[in-house]
């Protein structure tokens, strides 16, 4: 009894506070002043980065001053051609013609025609000012029919052309980027015609004759200094006063009201101007604070979500619509803003080989789909090969990618082969052959255009790059098999 008395008081004394009696530490008003501040700064600037990297991109890809790269609103600006050794946007893609058009709805709904493709191939986003996929148009989901479809501001009242679908835009500045397929060269004539076909017409226009846009330059506007690099060197007062502008011309999702409630706290508030000046010392000390923590936070979970298997990496966190995943939704804000819908495109890349090694031209490579294991596509699923600036090798073929479209050379048992190499195969092996820059680190980027379930549940699995022996190795093995 006596022995569990002891081990009872030991219990005590080890949870008690030390001899001294001294209290845990109470921070002061100002400490804690701070602390609150700084969390409040954090958790904002992950919420506006996106924002404020659309807001950026908008006026950098409709100023005046940006001629053939770019195009006014309402106004979409197409790509004629395919990607080609040194003509070619980082990454492009080898089977698609890009369009994109900013919507402006400050002056009332804007009306989106769409051409009847005829069964080609195409999607068509719309994403709202805080990134988010809030419509589609394409053979997934509203067919390939002609259309006209009115894109409404938000709190729009009036009335529309009789029979003329709606969609209402959650933000008064919407972002439309299309791909549509495209074949070849061959093929542009017909392509380039259908890409003619999308065209916005503000409401108050629509049956009258087109009329002539008046632009206006925007001289503060920084247009040679990437927008990320922009964003992530603005100081703390800049960003968030921007931010706060931004949010008064830019109502908040519905969802949003517990990071507004706590962006309260500092003055944030929707429709207000946001004065940084007048807050005390402790809640600016704890803002700046605040917003250095949300880049390294940021810089801390990049790549996270990202699964690994096989060489091959694919993104499982969420794409195109995020919720209240305001750090998933800054992070491919970062990424690439304006992702779609991975229900319309999924995108792997192999950036290593059975081995764990990173790919390099200097090596040749082979990929076995077995039977059954083709990428799941309800489109259509391409491969690409690019350096290490993301740019397409020159090869004799004048081959960017290979895919589902091409003739490809499938085994008796259904299985196919790839090959992936500088060195050209055998002239009887050409047609599963996927060409590699000379040297130096290479990616191979997997497009399933439409994938089916098990591609977007994760349960499909694609095949290892098998390196080739080196020649040395090849060559004892030769030696070993002669009589």
């Amino acid at each position: 009894m006596r022995r569990l008395v002891a081990l009872a008081l030991s219990f005590a004394a080890a949870l008690a506070p030390a001899a001294s009696g001294a209290a845990p530490a109470v921070p002061t008003p100002a400490a804690a002043a701070t602390e609150s501040a700084r969390q409040t700064a954090m958790e904002g600037y992950l919420y506006f980065y996106p924002l404020v990297t659309m807001d950026l991109t908008r006026r950098q890809a409709t100023h005046p001053s940006r001629g053939a790269q770019g195009a006014p609103a309402n106004t979409f600006l197409h790509g004629r051609a395919l990607p080609a050794p040194g003509a070619a946007a980082p990454w492009a893609n080898p089977d698609m013609l890009r369009s994109a058009a900013w919507l402006d709805l400050t002056a009332g709904p804007v009306v989106l025609s769409t051409p009847d493709t005829q069964g080609r191939h195409y999607t068509l986003t719309l994403l709202d000012m805080w990134t988010d996929a809030f419509a589609t148009f394409g053979k997934r989901s509203t067919g390939t029919a002609k259309g006209n479809t009115a894109i409404v501001p938000p709190g729009w009242t009036g009335t529309l052309p009789s029979g003329m679908a709606r969609i209402d835009a959650p933000t008064a500045h919407v972002w439309a980027r299309s791909l549509i397929q495209a074949d070849g060269p061959a093929d542009y004539p017909e392509v380039h015609a259908l890409q003619d076909g999308f065209i916005l017409t503000p409401l108050a226009q629509w049956n009258l004759p087109a009329q002539a846009q008046r632009l206006r330059a925007d001289p503060s506007l920084d247009l040679a200094t990437p927008v990320r690099e922009q964003v992530e060197s603005m100081p703390t007062d800049a960003f968030f006063t921007y931010a706060a502008e931004l949010l008064r011309r830019n109502p908040p999702h519905p969802t949003d009201q517990p990071v507004l409630a706590q962006l309260r706290r500092v003055g944030l508030i929707p429709g207000r101007p946001f004065d940084f000046d007048k807050l005390d010392h402790p809640a600016k000390q704890g803002m700046r604070r605040g917003l250095r923590a949300a880049r390294e936070r940021m810089a801390a979970a990049a790549g996270g979500t990202v699964r690994g298997v096989n060489g091959w990496q694919q993104e499982t966190g969420s794409i195109g619509v995020y919720g209240n995943a305001y750090l998933r939704r800054a992070l491919a804000a970062q990424a690439q803003p304006g992702s779609g819908l991975p229900e319309d495109l999924t995108v792997l890349l192999l950036a290593a080989d059975s081995q764990g090694a990173p790919l390099d031209g200097a090596h040749g490579y082979a990929l076995r789909f077995e039977s059954g294991q083709l990428p799941p596509a309800g489109a259509l699923w391409s491969l690409a090969a690019y350096d290490a600036n993301g740019m397409p090798a020159a090869n004799p073929l004048g081959r960017y990618a290979l895919g589902s479209r091409d003739p490809l050379r499938y085994n008796a048992d259904g299985s196919l082969d790839v090959r992936i190499s500088h060195a050209a195969p055998a002239p009887d092996a050409q047609s599963n052959w996927l060409p590699l820059p000379p040297s130096g680190p290479v990616s191979v980027l997997l497009r399933v255009y439409r994938p089916e379930p098990a591609l977007l549940d994760g349960l499909w699995v694609p095949p290892a790059a098998l390196r080739d022996a080196p020649q040395e190795e090849n060559a004892e093995d030769a030696e070993k098999t002669e009589p």
